[in-house]
């Protein structure tokens, strides 16, 4: 590990200073000491944004065309063996730095934000996207982040710009419009309580979204994992199934917002001309926050059209059901 590369330290220990705090420090000093994310925050700062509602939703288109690299990212495995991975160590900008946490992680400011603050939590070692055996770091880090931030898990045939390299976001809590509209009780329908764990499903979001909370770290784990093991056993390849995740810290208890998906890209993306709509969902979209790196996309995109993108690209109700069934 490089110490020059180490902003300060986070192991859990009652000692150190709070994870939060840290982070905002963190944003603070590299916005002063690291040129090209001070440019990064003053081009946010000049993105558009407007308000969308949709049948039962609502949703936030955003134009934010440093985003589009992200957005047009090319996920062939023959494509991303070619090229170096800017989340190893060796491969950082000269001026970037993190917290070093837990001693496995690194939280790094992200150079192409999509709100007022948002952090990458790298692996320090190059190893592939995957829930399935880092459940318990999502959970833990929910718990560390307490709740200002958000965790967010994009799957890595669903979103993950570097599905080779391990890795979750944070953004401040509260500015996705699901975190508002997944806690309505009257839009939520209770399936089971597993061990203390509540699963519920929400209903009229045109999208998929089931809903995990408890207070116990060990439970949540238990509870995750066999919603896994369900969604892998109606996948039609031998992968981790395609899913989305959100958790945020709610007084004691966790909130999960889980989105299985279908596929990765609406046809749309593919198609050509006027006719193309360049909007790859990613977590952030399946929480209700649009990015269109195209202004022409930002302009014209109506509800209609973002009803049909997550119906499209999220796992059917019927297979749902079928998960739902295969639960223990």
């Amino acid at each position: 590990m490089k110490q020059q590369k180490i902003y300060a330290y986070f192991d859990g220990d009652q000692n150190t200073k709070n994870l939060s705090g840290l982070c905002i420090e963190l944003l603070a000093e590299q916005k002063n000491t690291w040129h090209e994310l001070q440019k990064a925050y003053e081009n946010f700062n000049n993105v558009k944004v407007r308000d969308l509602p949709c049948k039962g939703f609502s949703v936030r288109i955003q134009y934010n065309p440093k985003r589009i690299t992200s957005s047009t990212a090319n996920i062939n495995s023959t494509h991303i063996n070619k090229r170096p991975c800017f989340l190893c160590l060796d491969n950082l900008p000269e001026a970037q730095k993190g917290i070093l946490y837990r001693n496995d992680y690194l939280i790094l400011c992200n150079p192409a934000p999509v709100f007022f603050s948002h952090l990458t939590i790298s692996c320090l070692y190059h190893r592939p996207q995957t829930i399935t055996e880092h459940i318990d770091i999502l959970i833990q880090l929910a718990f560390d982040l307490n709740h200002q931030w958000t965790v967010l898990y994009n799957g890595p045939r669903c979103g993950a710009s570097v599905p080779d390299h391990l890795h979750f976001q944070a953004i401040p809590s509260g500015l996705m419009p699901i975190e508002k509209e997944g806690s309505d009780k009257k839009r939520s329908v209770v399936l089971k309580k597993i061990k203390g764990v509540t699963i519920s499903r929400l209903s009229d979001f045109c999208r998929e979204v089931l809903i995990i909370e408890g207070s116990d770290m060990l439970e949540l784990l238990h509870v995750f994992k066999h919603i896994l093991s369900a969604l892998t056993r109606i996948s039609p390849i031998d992968e981790e199934p395609m899913i989305n995740v959100i958790v945020q810290k709610n007084g004691e208890r966790l909130r999960f917002h889980v989105f299985p998906r279908a596929k990765h890209r609406p046809e749309a993306f593919f198609k050509t001309g006027n006719d193309r709509i360049l909007i790859s969902p990613a977590v952030i979209e399946m929480g209700g926050v649009i990015i269109t790196p195209v202004e022409k996309d930002f302009e014209r995109l109506r509800a209609s059209d973002v009803e049909g993108i997550y119906r499209e690209v999220s796992l059917g109700k019927d297979a749902i059901n079928e998960v739902l069934e295969n639960l223990e």
